[in-house]
């Protein structure tokens, strides 16, 4: 297939990206990326929460008989300055929720599909350059985007960026053995310690629990965080309200995995987490703080895990960020890379030249040091 085969049908608003959900959930079963956040409602849920409706732009792309191949939902950034460029990204990006994006395209038509998609971006006029966010480094969309700007002559600049995913076995003893021995001590205290003051691991699954429960993770999470000398993830109202849209559709979906331990029939720590085919995506949690020592939280999430491995999960999946924490519950890296390429244009093309000849210099100081 070439992209000479491929119909490029435009759309744009919230109604757009709507419309074109259908063809959008048929190809996303066949592509090869990260399901999660690259699935309409996700992406639905957080242009609603984050980003104007006029700056929300697409294209499905069809074969001449009208089978979708791919869609790629975009946005348009917010002008950073007068002089700065404007940026396009995908459609769920540019907050700290949405990771793995990628290009959602039928298998074996990436490099197709990202010569159509360069195409319609250099027609429409819209945005100086394309930025896509933590995609998998394995990304056959990646790896086609990379030939095609090569190609064209178009810089690029790119950053790595790791995320952290922990393995999950058969059962639940052989994950505590995989883990170091200090670790494997405090999750093995810190349930027993819980089981003797009485704790109950429960989860929400009916859709008149959910509010009152995500009320008490955005409560306990910020109280962990503001103990910290920090504000947390949901001091901001747009975060809560993309939760508040997602999580229904999840629950809904039977992909929601809604956590909570009790003490006394009081919720003591969250986590909340979706399902997307055999992995487990850990979103969010919270705790109380004047519990930090009995370490309820380390007790929930060793529960989960335990009920998610008896449930054939097989992948834990912490998502962006490398840290001893993510590591020490058995974390190993998914490398990422985001990438920053110039569309056609004068004033971007030498911006995005003149970045990379100061990365070369920088790099080539680096290795002379």
């Amino acid at each position: 297939m070439t992209a000479a085969e491929l119909v490029a049908h435009p759309w744009s608003g919230l109604e757009g990206l709507r419309g074109a959900r259908d063809a959008w959930e048929r190809v996303l079963t066949e592509a090869a990326v990260d399901p999660l956040c690259n699935a309409p409602d996700w992406t639905a849920a957080h242009v609603e929460a984050y980003t104007r409706s006029e700056d929300v732009l697409g294209w499905t792309f069809a074969t001449p008989g009208g089978e979708p191949i791919a869609v790629v939902p975009l946005r348009l950034e917010p002008a950073r300055g007068a002089l700065a460029l404007r940026r396009l990204t995908l459609a769920a990006d540019g907050t700290q929720e949405s990771d793995y994006q990628d290009l959602v395209a039928r298998p074996g038509s990436e490099t197709a599909v990202v010569r159509a998609l360069l195409d319609a971006l250099a027609q429409s006029g819209r945005g100086d350059a394309l930025l896509l966010t933590c995609v998998p480094d394995d990304s056959p969309s990646l790896a086609a985007l990379r030939a095609e700007l090569e190609r064209r002559g178009l810089p690029r600049r790119e950053v790595p960026g790791p995320c952290l995913a922990a393995p999950l076995p058969a059962d639940f003893d052989t994950y505590l053995g995989g883990l170091k021995p200090r670790m494997r001590s405090k999750v093995r205290s810190a349930l027993r310690r819980v089981a003797e003051h009485g704790a109950r691991r429960l989860w929400c699954d009916r859709p008149e629990q959910l509010e009152a429960h995500l009320e008490g993770l955005f409560a306990l999470h910020t109280a962990r965080w503001e103990e910290a000398g920090e504000a947390g993830s949901f001091a901001e109202g747009r975060r809560r309200s993309f939760y508040r849209r997602l999580m229904p559709e999840l629950l809904a979906a039977g992909r929601l995995r809604f956590a909570r331990l009790e003490l006394d029939g009081r919720p003591v720590a969250y986590q909340l987490g979706a399902l997307a085919g055999d992995a487990y995506y850990q979103l969010q949690e919270g705790y109380l703080p004047e519990l930090g020592e009995l370490r309820v939280a380390t007790a929930l999430r060793a529960g989960c895990v335990e009920d998610l491995i008896a449930e054939g999960v097989r992948r834990y999946d912490f998502m962006a960020g490398d840290t001893r924490h993510k590591r020490d519950w058995g974390g190993e890296p998914r490398p990422c890379t985001s990438v920053a390429c110039a569309l056609p244009g004068l004033r971007a093309r030498l911006a995005y030249g003149a970045r990379s000849l100061v990365d070369r210099w920088k790099a080539g100081r680096a290795t002379d040091a």
